[in-house]
């Protein structure tokens, strides 16, 4: 595999569309501040676990300056007659390596207006492919119980994954990244 921070691979979208998912850079900042902007109420409150408007100077630095082994994120980008519409980010942040060392927390937001294409799935499938090259065994993921579309994602992966309730309202799923017990749904995830 190449450098993760150098990742860029072509996907088709479950309605025939072309997507790019490609390694988040600093020069993205832009694109998250707009991204912001195009999330309804409800998937802002689903990412953030609390209602969000906008990211703080500290937040674009945190979520774009990136050194792809503690913390890894992609970008995907619908491509449309030869433009690039940001969708979606995925991005994995290694825990406590003391407690969980092959271990990394796992969140995404996609854009309303691209949501149930399938993108949050390869956002995942990619992750889980940078991952598995890094040696890590498990993703964890906080989110809201009533979060149904990003329990469907993890149902559909093909990945293994337990749950518990952390408190009203809150799961945290666990999803296995290992080769010899994850039977994926999804062609190529073997990899």
């Amino acid at each position: 595999m190449s450098t993760p921070g150098l990742y860029t691979v072509e996907e088709k979208l479950l309605d025939g569309r072309s997507l790019l998912v490609r390694a988040v850079r600093p020069t993205d900042k832009p694109i998250l501040v707009e991204g912001m902007k195009h999330l309804s109420a409800e998937s802002s409150y689903y990412r953030f676990l609390t209602p969000k408007r906008e990211l703080t100077a500290r937040e674009l630095q945190f979520f774009t300056e990136l050194d792809f082994h503690n913390h890894v994120a992609l970008l995907a980008l619908v491509r449309v007659d030869g433009k690039e519409y940001p969708a979606g980010i995925g991005r994995y942040v290694l825990m406590d390596s003391e407690k969980e060392p092959d271990c990394a927390e796992l969140a995404f937001v996609v854009e309303d207006e691209f949501q149930h294409r399938g993108i949050a799935t390869l956002l995942l499938k990619h992750l889980a492919i940078i991952a598995r090259n890094s040696g890590l065994k498990r993703f964890k993921a906080i989110l809201l119980a009533d979060n149904l579309k990003m329990l469907d994602v993890f149902k559909h992966s093909g990945l293994p994954f337990s749950s518990k309730i952390h408190t009203a309202g809150v799961l945290e799923l666990t999803l296995s990244l290992e080769p010899e017990t994850n039977v994926p749904l999804i062609s190529g995830w073997a990899k």
